[in-house]
């Protein structure tokens, strides 16, 4: 019988813990991704369709129906700012997926949890952090 030294015997190669991790997370931002650009166009779609019905109010003859439609107007500007504001924070998680640095949280530098990714995809922060954040934002 011929002698194999440990040198010509083949190693077989088990997938890492670590592969099977990074493989999942990936597919997990495949997911992610395309979630991503589903809000992108729909928001998207949505704001250019509310702008489209954006006007100057009417100059009305009765100051309730003109103070009632700068009401609307306001509101509609709110929810355009919100939605762009939702829209930013959506490409700045798509341009952090190219540069493979998404789902790191943008303040700490530590990952955030595929939890918290898969209920708001476009998170730049990690809990801790954006709980800091609010309570800073509330002091001023």
């Amino acid at each position: 019988m011929p002698h194999t030294s440990s040198s010509n015997r083949t190693r077989k190669m088990v997938p890492s813990k670590h592969l099977n991790i990074q493989m999942r997370r990936s597919m997990n931002f495949a997911d992610l991704q395309h979630e991503l650009n589903r809000l992108r166009a729909v928001l998207t779609r949505e704001t250019m369709i509310s702008h489209m019905f954006m006007t100057e109010p009417a100059l009305f003859p009765d100051p309730t129906d003109q103070a009632a439609a700068e009401h609307e107007l306001d509101v509609a500007l709110s929810v355009n700012i919100l939605a762009l504001e939702k829209l930013r924070r959506i490409e700045q998680a798509l341009t952090s997926m190219h540069a493979h640095s998404y789902g790191i949280c943008s303040r700490c530098a530590q990952e955030i949890p595929e939890a918290r990714l898969q209920v708001q995809p476009d998170s730049l922060l990690c809990v801790p952090c954006l709980t800091l954040v609010e309570q800073e934002s509330a002091n001023n």
